[in-house]
């Protein structure tokens, strides 16, 4: 395949030493070659630093940026200003590339005429754990940007669709969105607003890209800016209304009544210190619910919500024996 365009791999680096050499060396032994690698040090204070600058001195594809550390989506902005590219990329620091993540990618942008290509992952437990070089790929396929976003709330496609990793972007979808900086669950504020900058999606199941599990990562605990999760649906809801997308507003709306319910339970169980929190939570569904409860919503998603709202000790119940039925 002609490697016609440069594609820009940003990382967003913050100590993540014992991971981040697996990291580079999946991204540098890309067969598609014709790459650029912006790594952004948002202040690693654990030798993540030296390691990104012993690459940049081996690798003339490599450029580090040293900043102060600011979070991820600072980090990415910051890449997104070095970026040369007409492709854009995005890797988590502690995870892996399949070597042909970007050639096969490019190759179905290219054949589709694509704005985003969409790939498949899979877990890995330790950096170093062996995976198939063989890809299997029974299917692909495109929709539309707007098509696209209806599978943020589809459980086959829901987590390809919803992180920024796993894809390859063309540079214009990019040009006028910038992640938020200071919050966490920026892939949940970012990925509408980027798929309603592409005219035409591909999807593909090869799995492409390995997925780090760490206990200690952002998304391996519970804390309270875990709530940042709601401000970004609420942000997504008023994108959709203002879009004129109802059909993608229910769906969106009913995404995040089931959002608002899980952070109730985990705020009782993990953070029972916050008092008042529980209530306004309840107080914030019933307010989403008013707005959105009509003909848009199904008949089994008004019964389990209403039944929400009339006793919380019953709904627990009454999910986890459906939880049951339903394995």
């Amino acid at each position: 395949m002609e490697e016609k365009e440069l594609i820009s791999i940003i990382a967003a680096v913050y100590n993540v030493a014992p991971y981040l050499r697996g990291c580079l060396d999946s991204v540098l032994a890309q067969t598609y070659s014709r790459l650029e690698v912006i790594l952004v040090d948002d202040g690693s204070d654990d030798g993540s630093a030296a390691i990104c600058d012993e690459y940049a001195e081996r690798d003339v594809r490599v450029t580090v940026v040293h900043q102060s550390n600011q979070g991820p989506s600072a980090a990415r902005n910051t890449g997104l200003q070095y970026a040369h590219g007409e492709i854009i990329s995005f890797v988590d620091a502690d995870d892996r590339l399949h070597p042909r993540f970007c050639q096969l990618l490019y190759a179905r942008m290219e054949e589709t005429g694509a704005d985003i290509a969409v790939g498949n992952y899979d877990f890995i437990h330790r950096i170093d754990e062996e995976k198939p070089e063989e890809i299997r790929e029974n299917t692909v396929f495109t929709k539309t940007g707007y098509e696209a976003q209806f599978l943020f709330y589809n459980s086959a496609w829901c987590i390809q669709n919803g992180v920024v990793w796993l894809k390859l972007y063309r540079r214009r979808c990019l040009a006028s969105l910038r992640f938020p900086e200071g919050r966490i669950h920026e892939d949940t504020y970012m990925m509408p607003m980027l798929f309603d900058q592409a005219e035409k999606v591909v999807y593909t199941d090869a799995v492409l890209y390995y997925y780090l599990v760490r206990p200690d990562s952002i998304t391996g605990a519970y804390y309270k800016k875990r709530l940042d999760q709601l401000d970004a649906q609420e942000h997504v809801l008023r994108f959709y209304r203002e879009r004129g997308y109802e059909a993608l507003y229910t769906k969106a709306c009913e995404s995040y009544l089931h959002s608002i319910r899980n952070h109730y339970f985990d705020v009782r169980r993990y953070l029972p210190e916050e008092k008042a929190l529980p209530g306004t939570l309840d107080q914030r569904f019933r307010r989403a619910y008013r707005q959105v409860r009509g003909p848009g919503l199904s008949r089994a998603a008004k019964l389990e919500f209403d039944l929400f709202c009339l006793n919380k000790r019953l709904y627990q119940i009454v999910w986890k024996l459906w939880l049951k039925v339903k394995k």
